[in-house]
């Protein structure tokens, strides 16, 4: 592929960074965020997790975030903390692994709420039940699929570069959007992602989202 200044790059992101940079890079979601009724059950939380952007967007109650330790999966969602006052650490690693690693095993008589969106991974909730800590889900956003992708397709036909956050845009774009044999190259925020892509049976390479010079960094990895 040649690379130059006008290369057509998409952020499939429902939360993109990229409203400030230059128009090679355009925000299409392939899919909408919905919020969901929630009841925080535990009053006794010693720590909080947020696993994403989302989680952070749709809950409510952050008086409780007060005096306990706040954890978010990755750069995007801190990032959001820090703009509402909250403190928050994130894994070297973004990701569950990243948060795993970050949280260890010795974790008995802590109790965690982890705010998350339906049918959002579980492997941290697993990771704290397993080392007897309890864990308690707050789910308050739910992902929703477009009614249609007619016209969302035909925005895809000339893209050099496409941009996935999630596993579920992947989805969508490779069962709804994508065209065979156009010459796209695809890109993820981690590699997580890149697996799943990989497993789908395409190629995709890992970028750092959040760097100064996405557009180069792009360019470095393609």
């Amino acid at each position: 592929m040649v690379l130059n200044y006008y290369m057509n790059i998409i952020d499939t992101s429902t939360n993109s960074k990229n409203s400030s940079l230059d128009n090679s890079i355009k925000n299409i979601p392939l899919f909408k965020i919905e919020p969901v009724g929630y009841k925080v059950l535990n009053t006794l939380i010693t720590d909080i997790i947020f696993q994403s952007v989302a989680s952070v967007k749709n809950f409510k109650n952050f008086e409780i975030c007060k005096r306990i330790n706040v954890f978010a999966m990755g750069e995007s969602t801190k990032r959001m903390l820090d703009k509402i006052g909250i403190n928050s650490t994130t894994p070297e690693i973004p990701g569950s692994s990243g948060l795993i690693e970050l949280l260890g095993k010795k974790l008995i008589k802590r109790k965690f709420a982890i705010v998350k969106g339906l049918d959002g991974l579980e492997e941290v909730h697993n990771h704290i039940i397993k080392h007897g800590a309890d864990a308690e889900n707050i789910v308050c956003y739910k992902r929703e699929k477009f009614l249609n992708y007619m016209e969302i397709r035909e925005k895809f036909i000339e893209a050099d570069v496409v941009i996935f956050s999630s596993t579920y845009a992947a989805d969508i774009f490779f069962e709804s959007i994508h065209i065979a044999n156009n010459t796209i190259s695809f890109v993820c925020i981690s590699e997580r992602i890149k697996e799943y892509i990989n497993k789908l049976g395409y190629e995709a390479k890992t970028i750092n989202y959040f760097s100064d010079d996405l557009i180069n960094e792009i360019k470095k990895v393609i």
